[in-house]
C-alpha cells in the first residue's frame, strides 16, 4: 500500500511552547530594568517568540499547499503578503510584520551598543543606544526608533529586552491568526480543539495562552 503526506510540523510545536511558558512563569521581573530583561526571562521569552513564529509559518505553508499556491508563492512571497492576498479581510497584516521583525531581531541577534549607568541600588539606567544592525524595509516602517518598540504591538526589538509581555503578545497574535485561518477552512488549519500539557494538566492550547473563548 502506497500513501503520501506533506511535511508540516504545525501543532507539534504546542507542547514545547507550553513547557517554555511553564518555565517562564517561574520567574518574576525583579531583575528586569531599562537596559535588559532578567537573564532567565530573556532566554525563555525569546525562545517562545521564535517558536511561535516558526509554528505559524508551518501552518501557513499548509495553507499555501491547500490553496494550490504557485511555486513563486511558496518560495518567495512573505507570509503577511501571501495571507493578505489570499484573504482580503485578513486583519492582522501589521501584527504579522511586527512579530516577524522581532523574530528576525532574535534569530539574527541584531547588534546594539548600549550605554548605561548604575544608581545607588546598582539598577541599570539606560543612557543611549546605537543600533549597529541595519534591519530591512519592514523594520523602518514598523518600528518606532525613539522607543525601540514596534508601533502597534509595542514589542521590544532589542534582543536583550525581550521579556514576558513580548512572549505573550507574540503567542496571542499567532493564535489569533491561526483561529482566523481555521474559520476560513478547517482543512488548512484546525487548532481550536488541540491540547497540551501545562503545569501537570492537559489543557486546551487557547486556554494556556489566556484565550479560552477561542477553544472548541
Amino acid at each position: 500500500m502506497n500513501d503520501s503526506l506533506v511535511t508540516i510540523v504545525g501543532s507539534s510545536y504546542f507542547e514545547p511552547i507550553s513547557l517554555l511558558l511553564e518555565r517562564l512563569d517561574k520567574y518574576d521581573n525583579a531583575n528586569s530594568n531599562e537596559v535588559q530583561a532578567g537573564y532567565k526571562i530573556n532566554g525563555f521569552a525569546s525562545a517562545i517568540c521564535i517558536l511561535a513564529v516558526v509554528c505559524l509559518e508551518s501552518y501557513v505553508m499548509r495553507v499555501r499547499y491547500i490553496n494550490n499556491a504557485t511555486q513563486n508563492e511558496i518560495d518567495k512571497v512573505p507570509v503577511p503578503v501571501y495571507l493578505k492576498k489570499l484573504y482580503q479581510d485578513f486583519p492582522f497584516e501589521d501584527d504579522l510584520f511586527e512579530i516577524h521583525i522581532l523574530r528576525d531581531a532574535l534569530v539574527h541577534n541584531h547588534l546594539w551598543e548600549v550605554s548605561y549607568s548604575c544608581d545607588d541600588e546598582t539598577a541599570m539606567i539606560l543612557q543611549s543606544v546605537n543600533k549597529r544592525s541595519s534591519g530591512d524595509t519592514k523594520y523602518q516602517r514598523y518600528v518606532d526608533t525613539e522607543t525601540n518598540l514596534t508601533k502597534k504591538l509595542r514589542l521590544s526589538v532589542s534582543p536583550i529586552k525581550v521579556g514576558k509581555s513580548d512572549a505573550i503578545s507574540v503567542l496571542q497574535t499567532m493564535w489569533k491568526i491561526l483561529i482566523f485561518l481555521e474559520k476560513k477552512n478547517t482543512r488548512q488549519c484546525y487548532v481550536s480543539h488541540l491540547r497540551a500539557v501545562h503545569k501537570g494538566e492537559r489543557r486546551r492550547f487557547g486556554e494556556i495562552l489566556g484565550m479560552p473563548e477561542t477553544c472548541t
